[in-house]
């Protein structure tokens, strides 16, 4: 078994805007660290790896391109009142590919894989918020770069490095 499941990830992001002058700490806020660039992260409802970009398997039928998938998993993981302007439209950003852990293999009675491919694509924050469905996704936050390496696992953080890079 040597397939990897064909991913769409993306990585949404805003950048530095002026001084806001309301209370903007909290991490759900997306005008929080206004003088740096902030990415949003969304948690699963798991205990390791729980938070990540929003990402989900590519629709085979159909033909679904990486951007399509991606802008798809973005609203039904945050809502349709997120707007964002999409940078990859043609190709993914970067590829990040990892192996499933053994348990979490043997529980799954589908098509079998060995881990996933996530292809990201990057989009620029246009207006709205992230709503979680409060199932798929349990909670999100907008993190600078220093603080997502504080939330992800060091090889997610390394895969995903190209893309909170500043690039």
């Amino acid at each position: 078994m040597t397939e990897y499941r064909s991913v769409a990830g993306i990585a949404v992001y805003r950048d530095p805007v002026p001084e806001i002058q309301e209370d903007s700490s909290s991490l759900h806020h997306i005008h929080r660290e206004p003088g740096q660039r902030v990415y949003l992260l969304v948690k699963k409802p798991r205990d390791d790896h729980s938070w990540q970009f929003p990402q989900g398997g590519l629709k085979k039928k159909g033909n679904e391109t990486v951007a399509q998938g991606a802008l798809r998993e973005l609203s039904e993981e945050c809502g349709s009142d997120l707007v964002v302007d999409l940078i990859d439209t043609d190709e993914p950003f970067c590829i990040y590919q990892y192996p499933f852990p053994p348990e979490f293999i043997k529980s799954k009675k589908k098509k079998q894989y060995a881990g996933a491919k996530v292809q990201f694509v990057r989009a620029k924050w246009s207006s709205g918020q992230c709503q979680p469905d409060g199932q798929e996704i349990i909670d999100f936050a907008w993190l600078t770069h220093k603080e997502i390496l504080e939330f992800v696992s060091p090889d997610y953080a390394a895969g995903i490095e190209p893309l909170i890079s500043g690039a």
